[in-house]
């Protein structure tokens, strides 16, 4: 039986984005079965902009990125929750894949690449065909690689996990945990864009990063990212 899906969006000040993204989901077929936006304690029109658009919006005072993720996977009422991020556009065929992978009943999670639309042309074509590579490879090697912005969980089963309960690299430390209660799948079709804003701090320095916590995982050390890695998602602006 193909499961319901709600779908969550994490969003602290986010009037820029928000609208643009809120489109692209509200376009799925099939749709999904519910949307929330979660109000980060934003300054802006972040919920105002997201009721516009008809969908659920719940607001969470307690700042940081895993904070809103949490109070969207409590609030969902779906059987599966998609989570994209609020600078996002998903693609046609992102629900689709979603539903299909979770006819599967030992399907915990599956996940897609994220492409960003924004960024320099090198950058762009990294993502386009160097990160799906990437993590095609990974998945062939038993090591997932989620993407907060482009993920989707069996909603119970997360919730038995712990949720997201780690300030940083909330989505990876999930992802963990999932892996040891199902199966986590990787679905070429299950695309995203994103924004470049990710690179204001340097491409080498974000993708540094990221090579040096799967390392450090793939030898079975904590990953790191550091406290103002997802600063930005914190501040009072986008």
């Amino acid at each position: 039986m193909r499961p319901s899906v709600s779908v969550v969006v994490p969003a602290r000040n986010e009037e820029k984005f928000l609208g643009p993204c809120l489109e692209s989901i509200l376009r799925q077929q099939p749709p999904a079965d519910e949307v929330i936006v979660v109000d980060n304690a934003s300054t802006d029109r972040t919920a105002e902009i997201a009721r516009g658009y008809g969908v659920k919006v719940i607001r969470e005072d307690r700042l940081g990125l895993h904070h809103a993720r949490q109070a969207g996977l409590e609030a969902a009422r779906s059987e599966v929750v998609a989570a994209t991020d609020s600078d996002c556009i998903v693609k046609p065929g992102w629900i689709e894949a979603i539903k299909q992978a979770f006819t599967d009943p030992s399907v915990v999670e599956s996940y897609g690449a994220l492409e960003f639309f924004d960024a320099p042309w090198l950058d762009q074509k990294l993502s386009r065909y160097g990160y799906p590579f990437f993590l095609s490879i990974m998945d062939k090697l038993g090591q997932p690689n989620t993407a907060g912005g482009n993920h989707a969980v069996r909603r119970l089963v997360a919730l038995e996990a712990g949720g997201y309960d780690v300030p940083y690299g909330e989505d990876l430390r999930l992802m963990l945990k999932l892996k040891e209660r199902g199966k986590i799948v990787y679905l070429p079709g299950q695309r995203v864009l994103t924004s470049g804003r990710r690179l204001k701090r340097g491409r080498w320095k974000m993708y540094g990063i990221h090579l040096r916590n799967i390392w450090r995982r793939l030898r079975g050390l904590p990953e790191d990212y550091g406290a103002d890695y997802y600063a930005e998602r914190e501040k009072a602006g986008p």
